[in-house]
């Protein structure tokens, strides 16, 4: 995950289908609390197809976790507990992707994840040294696809034709008691503070140290407005994404019905982008978070933006950036 400040070295292979990478993250003083991989090596296969229709994935890795406190002080008189574990962890996912037509794909997943802890300090329950952990997930991802296209031209702004792209995204994930063990592993890998929809699929979550049970369904529709181009094929003009969780299974603090996301970008020219992000609550339409952005740029050359955030009860700031 990213941190900051941050401080980290990355060796990486790349094969034919596969990244084999080497990851070392240090804490080079006392002043912040740092998660250290002291290395990760880590192996990650691509999606491959494997016959009959059926698509595999795979990574795996083993990893040196520390964690320090901040030392004693007026701002911090009771430090936490120094957090140590060794880690192997390993995840395998197969999915068959169905297509009944050129507009719907219908693909069932299922996936395990197998995760092995040694060496281990710091945890609520420090009785036992070292625990395995077998996880399992089922669900799927369901797409339509439908698009349109209408004859209008504007030279001033080189629209040359409109295509609009619609399409609506249905997910679902069952991973059930993703909790179990969790008194005795130290949550080092844990939840970080983030207002965005996390990814479902348990082979893409992060916070392997602090997981929990998920039975959620995602609905999400995206929408994209393209011209022609004569030097790439199409431009976007027009990005507009809705998406929402409905929680079958909750976790403490949570509603059965997540924040509803969306985010607007219009680039009317190759310079110039105009993006707003928003979430807000269905139950009573109360905004949460709204986040704004104008982007100037040359090419590769140069670009300045400048942007607000305002994150209700947490935040309202403003940036320039270049």
């Amino acid at each position: 995950s990213d941190q900051q400040p941050d401080n980290f070295i990355e060796s990486a292979y790349a094969g034919d289908n596969y990244f084999v990478s080497l990851f070392v993250r240090a804490q080079p003083n006392s002043f912040h609390v740092v998660q250290q991989r002291l290395p990760e090596l880590r192996f990650d296969l691509l999606p491959l197809a494997v016959g009959g229709g059926f698509v595999e994935q795979f990574n795996a890795s083993v990893v040196a976790l520390r964690e320090d406190p901040l030392p004693a002080s007026p701002a911090v008189p009771a430090p936490g507990p120094q957090l140590r574990s060794n880690r192997f962890d390993a995840y395998y996912g197969l999915s068959r992707p169905i297509r009944p037509s050129e507009w719907l794909t219908f693909t069932p997943v299922a996936g395990g994840r197998v995760t092995h802890y040694m060496n281990m300090d710091g945890a609520t329950d420090n009785h036992r040294n070292s625990y395995t952990r077998t996880l399992g997930e089922i669900g799927f991802d369901a797409e339509l696809r439908a698009s349109g296209v209408y004859d209008y031209k504007n030279p001033r702004w080189k629209i040359d034709g409109l295509r609009h792209l619609l399409t609506p995204r249905l997910s679902y994930r069952y991973i059930p008691d993703a909790d179990k063990g969790s008194r005795y592993i130290p949550a080092i890998d844990r939840r970080s503070f983030s207002t965005y929809l996390q990814p479902l699929g348990l082979g893409a979550v992060r916070n392997i140290d602090e997981l929990s049970g998920t039975n959620t369904l995602r609905l999400g529709i995206d929408n994209t407005l393209q011209t022609r181009d004569a030097v790439y094929g199409s431009r976007d003009l027009v990005i507009f994404n809705v998406a929402n969780d409905f929680r079958i299974h909750r976790s403490a603090g949570e509603k059965d019905v997540s924040e509803i996301h969306t985010e607007l970008a219009v680039m009317p020219a190759r310079w110039l982008e105009l993006g707003v992000y928003q979430s807000f609550a269905p139950q009573d339409f109360t905004l949460r978070e709204f986040n704004t952005g104008v982007t100037v740029r040359d090419g590769d050359e140069w670009a300045l933006r400048f942007s607000s955030n305002f994150l209700r009860h947490e935040l309202n700031d403003y940036f320039l950036e270049g």
